[in-house]
Formats: structure tokens, sequence, C-alpha cells
């Protein structure tokens, strides 16, 4: 093992996570900013191989974000990594994209599966489903209170993939969606217990599987928020719809899935501890 890996500062992080997600310092600054600690695997002459950030979760201990490197050590480079992460702060995850974690390599060293992102596509689809009982449905936009739209936002927490929400994801517009188009659950104390939010981009539905908070999982919430968005972008004219997704269950995707979408991007998420 020629390489050595190094602690680092988050904001050391920047300059190889630019080089990494090919894009400039400045748009990942959030990214090293989220960030508690970082590691970066060295080579000869102190070549940067690859480097990791971890982002905590609220429930599955920390993302890593980063990655390594094309080479002929990557996958022991970025197994090294991991485990230096998984030494310092517990347990870790990571979003397997081929060119930045390889997966095949990392399940072999003993990292187990936990989820996937998926991106589903397909004509909107129509299937008319009731709010279950002591729940109702309203656009975001009538539901300005920021402390009942954190409440839905919260539901996602404890998905693998998903982060503590911030103020700034309850504000209109927040990821570029649209409070019209976009749904959010109401039990009868007012509670937010659940969120589905939607945009238009370039001529097609974009939304987020929805959000629930696990009492109302086992419900048919789930698919009568997706219902109603659609029904929203259909009135809008609007045929294609494109669903993305974070740690949703098997049960989820079968659902996803007899509803006509197809499955057209899909990471694994791999953790350690």
């Amino acid at each position: 093992m020629i390489f050595e890996v190094r602690s680092a500062l988050p904001a050391e992080l920047l300059p190889t996570l630019s080089s990494l997600y090919v894009a400039p310092p400045e748009d990942m600054t959030w990214m090293a900013d989220a960030c508690t600690a970082g590691f970066v695997a060295l080579g000869k002459g102190d070549e940067v191989l690859g480097a990791i950030g971890t982002r905590p979760s609220p429930q599955h201990g920390a993302e890593l974000v980063g990655g390594v490197f094309p080479g002929p050590q990557r996958d022991e480079v970025a197994l090294a990594l991991i485990r230096a992460a998984h030494g310092a702060v517990g347990r870790v995850y990571v979003f397997a994209e081929g060119y930045l974690f390889p997966a095949e390599p990392l399940l072999n060293a003993g990292l187990r599966e936990v989820g996937a992102y998926r991106r589903l596509s397909g004509r909107v689809p129509y299937r008319h489903v009731d709010p279950p009982a002591g729940v109702r449905l309203l656009p975001l936009a009538e539901v300005p209170n920021a402390e009942t739209r954190l409440q839905a936002l919260q539901t996602y927490e404890s998905r693998v993939g998903h982060h503590a929400v911030t103020s700034e994801a309850a504000a209109n517009g927040a990821g570029g969606f649209d409070s019209h188009l976009s749904v959010i659950a109401l039990d009868d104390t007012g509670r937010g217990v659940g969120v589905c939010r939607a945009a238009i981009e370039d001529g097609e539905g974009r939304l987020d599987a929805p959000g629930m908070a696990p009492e109302w999982r086992h419900t048919g919430l789930r698919a009568a928020l997706l219902n109603e968005v659609n029904t929203r972008l259909r009135a809008a004219g609007i045929t294609r719809v494109n669903l993305d997704s974070w740690g949703d269950t098997a049960e989820d995707l079968a659902h996803d899935l007899k509803l006509g979408l197809g499955i057209m991007e899909e990471t694994p998420i791999l953790a350690l501890g």
C-alpha cells in the first residue's frame, strides 16, 4: 500500500471536492461547510488520491462525501478512507457512484447495502387515492407557517441518505420547488406529518418521493400525496414526471413501479458500522 491517509479540516477538502465533482470551488463550499471531519489519501510526492468529509445524518451516522480518483489503487484508497472515517466518527455510509466510490469492492470488503438513490421516470401516473382518515392535504403555499413546514420536512430525517433539515428548506422556492404544486399533509392537530415537493423543469414534472411521519407510513398517505401532486401536474398540462427518492423501502419502490414509472438511475447506498 503506497499511500497514507491523513486527517484534514473540512475546509481543506475544497480543492479536491471541486476536482472530484468537476465543479467550481465556490459551488462546493456548502458541502465542505456541512462536514465535521475530513480525510485525505496521499500517494508518492503527496499526490492526492482521494478525500472524504463526514456530513452528519440524523439517524444514520454520517454520509461520506467526496471520493477517489481513478488509478491502480482506487479500491484500496476508497476502503482506507472509509475505514478512517468510521474509526473517527462511527457509523458511515456512501452513495456508491462508480466514479467516486466503487460498489463491488466495498461490498466484498464488508460494507452492506442499506438503500439506494433512484430516479424514476414515466408518464404522469393516475391512480386516485384518498388521504387516510384524520389527514388533510393542502398545497404548501396555503400553509405558510414555517414550523409546520419544518415538521413535515423533518419526516425525511429517519431515512438513510437524508440530512437534518434547515429552516431555509421551509421557504417558498427552496430547492427550486413550487409551493403551489407541492403538497403538505396535516393531522387533526395541524401538525405537518407528510410532504411531497414538486416543480416543473424543461416541460416535465420533478418531484421528491414523499416524506411521512413514521406513524403514518403503514397507511395510504404516501400514495395519496403522490396522487395529489400528480393531479396538480396534469392540471398544469404536464405529461411526464421524474421522481427522485433516497432510502425508500422495497414496498415504496414496488408501488412506484406499479404506477408505470421506470428506473432511470440507481445508486446503491453502502454502510459500515
